[in-house]
């Protein structure tokens, strides 16, 4: 009886002992880093920051990080009051995979994704990478600003390797291919002969777009205001934005000059957003002029100088294209 009595006892003080351990911590789920990543963003971005873009969370498999795009970014706009985040379309994945020659190679320089994210009108970018480490993986992410590039909030979190759901999306990425998305085509919506040019020369055409790079011909109110522009030849841009008000005013340009075969994308500052003005409504437009010398665009501080006739270089090619839409409420 007493060796039973023993056991019995020693039995119960094993029982206890190992209750009063700590339970082992177990490694947050994929989902939970990122809702915590969404949160600590929210918490590090300020008042400046009125867009934000997740722009790609890179990893070896592409549909692991098109998941993860997608749950920070139902993540975010979860947390953010005040803040947009872009939506992940057709278009942005279109940027990526042009700009970058994303689908063969899966890296995409600094520069641009700084690019990217100005040219979907958004003031910080958020960036990722999913790499393996022992035991499991290794998330790391940032916020930074796209005008100055500054880190706003980094963030970092460990996958166990027993992760369900990384394993179905690396599952899911060996068995096909990456989709491939295309910018739309190009389209001219009005083009005028100048008095300096009887027909478009140059081969400038240039189209509204919206956020998902379709073109458009109707804007509302607080809309980004966004278009393309593409050239045959090689040419220097002049751009002027005419309200419903009929006030004139010159776009400021970074970069004022564009290649044969290029398609640019405007503004093109970064950080710099054009959106529609509340309460003015009506018909407005955007004109730009091109020419093969830089001398030879109108002057910029004389609006008289973009109507009628402008004496232009012997050997240069002019020409002026319009963008026209309509702002409704």
């Amino acid at each position: 009886m007493k060796s039973i009595k023993f056991f019995s006892i020693y039995v119960v003080f094993a029982i206890v002992f190992l209750l009063a351990q700590p339970a082992e911590a177990k490694t947050p789920t994929l989902e939970q880093t990122l809702k915590s990543a969404a949160a600590k963003i929210a918490e590090n971005i300020d008042g400046s920051v009125k867009t934000v873009a997740v722009i790609d969370i890179r990893s070896e498999y592409w549909a692991l990080s098109d998941y993860m795009v997608g749950v920070l970014n139902d993540e975010l706009a979860n947390v953010l009051e005040k803040t947009n985040v872009a939506e992940r379309d057709e278009y942005s994945l279109a940027l990526i995979q042009t700009e970058s020659d994303y689908q063969m190679s899966g890296n995409v320089s600094d520069e641009t994704i700084q690019e990217i994210g100005q040219a979907l009108g958004a003031d910080c970018i958020v960036l990722g990478d999913m790499k393996d480490v022992s035991g499991g993986w290794e998330l790391t992410l940032r916020a930074s600003t796209v005008e100055s590039k500054k880190v706003l909030v980094s963030a970092r979190g460990k996958i166990s390797s027993k992760e369900k759901e990384v394993k179905f999306q690396i599952k899911k990425s060996k068995e096909k291919d990456r989709p491939i998305y295309k910018l739309p085509s190009k389209q001219v919506i009005k083009e005028e002969n100048t008095a300096v040019s009887s027909s478009n020369s140059l081969g400038i055409t240039a189209c509204m777009i919206d956020a998902n790079g379709n073109s458009v011909s109707t804007l509302h109110p607080n809309d980004v205001i966004r278009f393309r522009v593409t050239s045959e030849k090689n040419a220097y841009l002049a751009i002027l934005c005419i309200d419903a008000k009929k006030e004139e005013s010159w776009l400021p340009l970074q970069n004022n000059y564009i290649r044969a075969g290029e398609s640019r994308i405007f503004p093109d500052i970064q950080g710099s957003v054009l959106r529609v003005e509340d309460g003015v409504f009506g018909k407005e437009s955007v004109k730009v002029y091109a020419a093969t010398i830089e001398s030879d665009l109108p002057s910029q501080t004389n609006m008289m100088t973009t109507r009628g006739f402008k004496i232009v270089s012997e050997n240069s090619m002019t020409s002026e294209t319009v963008i026209e839409y309509q702002v409704k409420k």
